[in-house]
């Protein structure tokens, strides 16, 4: 399933980072398993951001 606008935050991007990486790994060595790789932890990036943004907790908003 591609994800769309609406169901994007619910994405395993987890997943999807580990999935990229057992794909690339499966390619014979070369240039398009280096490049599948380089994505692979690209979206490891994209997915650990995701969750850092996510449990960020908000600032408090208590008097001084």
């Amino acid at each position: 399933m591609t994800p769309t606008h609406g169901n994007i935050d619910r994405h395993d991007w987890n997943a999807r980072a580990l999935e990229a990486l057992e794909n690339a790994k499966k390619l014979p060595p070369g240039s398009k398993r280096i490049e599948a790789i380089k994505k692979a932890g690209q979206l490891r990036v994209a997915a650990d951001m995701k969750d850092l943004l996510a449990t960020k907790e908000p600032a408090e908003h208590g008097g001084c």
